[in-house]
């Protein structure tokens, strides 16, 4: 039994997709951790962490990211199905395939825009205000993320277009 190389290479995508969405479960963990030891912090000895509302800012919009094309891989984003209870099933694999094409245009769209972005802050040397950390370290995964997002996207498409020949 062959496998064909669409599926070997969706698998690896999708494990990398996986891996991401774990280091972004982490960085959430870190945040909370982060948050919860200023607060506590703040209440016993009057000294939070400083640039706590910086770094858990930053960090939320990257982890965040992180776990967009593997959400979008195990087909997790909420669903409103309301409008189409009465569709078949031909044509909601076609509107699930119409807007996993739209959503994969638009993530690429925004990883273009977040890379430009990333570059633009740099070359403004944009920095938080407590710790000074640069603005643009935390868009350097954005591109790579939303792109992921993309290709998930189109993976999705291909399985909505495929469900639908059959």
């Amino acid at each position: 039994m062959s496998v064909s190389i669409f599926s070997q290479v969706r698998k690896y995508v999708e494990g990398f997709c996986a891996v991401l969405a774990g280091v972004g479960f982490f960085l959430l963990i870190g945040e909370a951790l982060l948050s919860v030891t200023s607060i506590i912090g703040r209440n016993t000895i009057d000294y939070g962490v400083p640039g706590d509302y910086e770094l858990v800012q930053l960090l939320t919009a990257v982890a965040i990211a992180m776990c967009l094309p593997y959400c979008e891989f195990k087909r997790g984003h909420v669903f409103v199905d309301f409008f189409t209870l009465w569709a078949s099933d031909r044509l909601k694999h076609v509107l699930d395939a119409i807007a996993a094409l739209i959503l994969a245009a638009v993530s690429f769209l925004i990883a273009w825009r977040t890379y430009v972005g990333m570059w633009e802050i740099r070359a403004y040397a944009e920095s938080t205000m407590v710790l000074n950390v640069p603005v643009w370290w935390a868009y350097i995964p954005l591109p790579i993320c939303f792109a992921l997002l993309g290709v998930a996207a189109l993976f999705n498409f291909h399985l909505e277009c495929s469900k639908r020949d059959s």
